[in-house]
């Protein structure tokens, strides 16, 4: 990092060399660190980014590995391949100066796109762009599997979509070329998205097989049923809708059972495949190829829309909307337009009079008042009459015009047709609602199923912890003893050789009478009478003696120790004497103890061995018997969670199928509506341009000028 402040000394690639490095805004240049390397973000001058890996770790295959990988990818034509995944690269043996020292390092060009996850937690609901991104996913481990090359970490973080949905394929750490057969694998993928079986020796072009099926099987599941996703995808987890948990121990996986069962019978196909691959040899699965074609969900088909009869209207409304008058042309047609723009024809007598009469009569009670027939105080009154009398000849008259009929009767029929079509437009809306009222209970239903689901899924998690705890807690202790058995047959075998010799050297003393001391200096008849009086017969009678500071002289008084603890004071033995006699005991001990047996024997050994084995016998059974039981408990636990779940899946199915018919009902009430609504908003438009064009031609102020001029 402190090499990369200064690009220009520390670069060699004349893209880098003059180029920026990306920086934070505390710590200098931008690190994105993973297991062995850091990734830094460079632009070039031009403005191309690239992405350059610097090793932490020493690898001396690796630069062979990178030159192999960047061969390959080099050579690939992108007329060939479904889509452009492949991601540039260049190894760099002097990828980078630090201190003094070239080092290498990967050039790569900066790839923008959405890591999966993201991106399906964006567009879960669209079933389609889920589904086109499953398929671009097939086609790209087609692409690899026809090249014999695997990623070796096919997951969701090295998969991104780019902004036109085709798929970046990143990270080619681990990656397999031909040119690498018969090297190890430097990495065994993210755990989430592994076999169980898979070892450092599958390192080859069938690899990425079990990853695949594992990230198709999730986008196939999404796209077939958006609620999979948020009943089996944990939004702190590092997978799809499946992780190590469920390879591990399919039979206890929520989430197999789940996908075993439900209700789409591709979606249950397709489970099955990858269900068998789980307990499969790694090199043995299969291409994703073989999963075969997987139905496509096809959109709800638009009901045809009912045949309409001329003028607009749907068949089913005839009898029901107003009908043109006979010799009038029908609303909207040319015929509306020449009458409308023709306004009126020719002038009447009636005409002419009732304008004369009009003009004349508002005339008339100031012509009366001025000759002093009317008084001037009713002047007023009766020129509103006048006028009144003579405005209504006017309008009568006007109303009498053929013209002005015909286009009032054309105003009244689109009246009454927009009025007979508004039930229509209520109708379809009404429709509309509840539509959008079932597509909400539908996503509160699914909603309610997929907390269900996750509620058996804790249930789940919990019980199978508390039995693991009990079971743990039942065989610890059981294994602690089975632990110790060795341990404690050794000890008694032990004891049991220590009593067998301490029983042989017994034997001997007690072959040993006390008259032989007699051999021992100062040792005379007296004293060993004395012995004999003080119980002490032979060596085996007493087991050592015990000194006590004498009174007198400095002395100390010995006491011989019989066999049976007592302690006794002997006349005659003295300290000399008593050391001699012990003395003498200890070398007759030393003596028969080299004689001793130096193991149990047979009868003996194999009676301790028969009990210990079956005490192991007897706790092994325990711990199996708990072991069943607990595994017992597990199947039960399993197989009532899975009934649970099927109900469930079930209860969705057939709400799900009630929702369809119910909708499918609906859509098609709304599609024979389609047409009803579509010519209202025709008929209503055309009635404001009638009405508009009615007042406009046939107005009082029309009239009146065509009366006093004839056009």
């Amino acid at each position: 990092m402190e090499a990369l402040q200064n690009p220009a000394l520390c670069f060699e690639d004349p893209d880098l060399k003059h180029g920026t490095v990306q920086q934070s805004p505390v710590l200098g240049p931008k690190a994105i660190s993973g297991n062995f390397a850091s990734v830094f973000s460079i632009t070039a001058p031009g403005g191309q980014r690239y992405a350059l890996k610097c090793f932490t770790r020493d690898s001396s295959t690796l630069e062979a590995r990178y030159q192999a990988i960047s061969r390959q990818l080099a050579g690939l034509r992108p007329a060939k391949l479904s889509q452009p995944w492949p991601v540039g690269m260049e190894y760099l043996p002097r990828g980078v100066l630090v201190a003094g020292e070239w080092y290498p390092a990967l050039k790569m060009a900066w790839v923008e796109g959405t890591s999966l996850i993201t991106w399906i937690d964006r567009n879960v609901q669209n079933a389609a762009a889920v589904l086109r991104t499953a398929e671009r996913f097939a086609a790209l481990a087609a692409d690899l599997d026809r090249l014999g090359m695997a990623h070796g970490d096919l997951q969701h973080g090295n998969l991104l979509v780019a902004a036109d949905g085709t798929l970046r394929l990143v990270d080619y750490d681990g990656m397999y070329v031909p040119a690498l057969k018969g090297q190890g694998a430097t990495e065994n993928g993210h755990r989430n998205y592994q076999s169980p079986t898979r070892t450092s020796t599958d390192f080859g072009p069938a690899m990425d097989r079990f990853s695949a099926w594992v990230i198709y099987l999730s986008l196939i599941a999404t796209a077939t049923d958006p609620t999979v996703w948020g009943q089996l995808h944990d939004d702190q987890g590092e997978f799809l809708i499946l992780k190590e948990e469920d390879f591990k121990e399919p039979q206890s996986s929520l989430a197999w059972s789940l996908l075993l069962t439900h209700p789409d019978p591709g979606l249950r196909a397709l489970a099955a495949q990858t269900h068998g691959h789980v307990t499969a040899a790694s090199h043995t699965v299969p291409p994703l190829s073989a999963a075969g074609a997987i139905p496509k969900p096809v959109p709800a088909s638009r009901p045809a829309p009912a045949a309409t009869q001329q003028g607009g209207a749907p068949s089913w409304l005839a009898g029901h909307i107003p009908q043109q008058p006979r010799n009038t042309p029908a609303a909207g047609s040319a015929g509306t337009a020449t009458a409308a723009g023709t306004g009126f024809a020719r002038r009447r007598t009636t005409d002419v009079l009732s304008g004369v009469f009009a003009l004349t009569g508002s005339a008339a009670p100031a012509v009366l008042t001025a000759v002093s027939v009317l008084p001037a105080g009713y002047m007023a009154a009766a020129q509103l009459g006048a006028l009144l009398l003579s405005g209504g000849a006017l309008h009568s008259t006007r109303r009498s015009r053929a013209e002005a009929q015909a286009s009032k009767a054309r105003v009244k029929v689109l009246q009454q047709q927009v009025g007979a079509l508004a039930d229509a437009v209520a109708a379809d809306q009404k429709i509309h609602e509840e539509i959008e009222a079932l597509n909400s209970a539908g996503a509160n239903r699914d909603a309610e199923i997929s907390r269900q689901v996750k509620s058996l899924q804790t249930e789940l998690r919990d019980e199978q912890s508390r039995i693991t705890v009990a079971l743990n807690k039942e065989t610890g202790s059981l294994r602690t003893k089975l632990s110790g058995l060795n341990a404690r047959e050794q000890k008694q075998l032990a004891d049991a050789l220590a009593s067998t010799v301490k029983t042989h050297i017994q034997e001997r003393l007690r072959r040993s009478p006390i008259q032989d001391v007699k051999k021992l200096s100062n040792m005379g008849s007296g004293t060993v009478t004395n012995l004999i009086a003080a119980g002490i017969h032979t060596a085996a009678d007493f087991t050592g003696v015990r000194y006590v500071q004498g009174s007198r002289y400095g002395n100390r008084d010995a006491y011989l120790i019989r066999s049976n603890g007592q302690q006794v004071k002997v006349p005659g033995i003295g300290e000399v004497r008593a050391a001699a006699l012990e003395s003498w005991r200890a070398s007759l001990e030393q003596r028969a103890r080299k004689s001793a047996p130096t193991g149990v024997g047979a009868q003996e050994r194999n009676s301790i061995r028969q009990q210990f084995t079956a005490q192991k016998r007897r706790y092994e059974t325990e711990i199996t018997q708990a072991e069943g039981a607990a595994r017992r408990k597990r199947e039960q636990l399993q197989q009532g969670i899975t009934a649970r779940l099927q109900e469930t899946n079930k209860e969705k199915q057939r709400h799900q199928a009630a929702s369809q018919h119910q909708r499918a009902v609906l859509l098609q009430r709304r599609a024979q509506l389609a047409d009803a609504t579509t010519t209202h908003s025709l008929l209503a438009t055309q009635l404001a341009t009638a009405e508009a064009e009615h007042r406009r031609t046939f107005g009082l102020r029309r009239y009146l000028r065509f009366v006093a001029t004839g056009r």
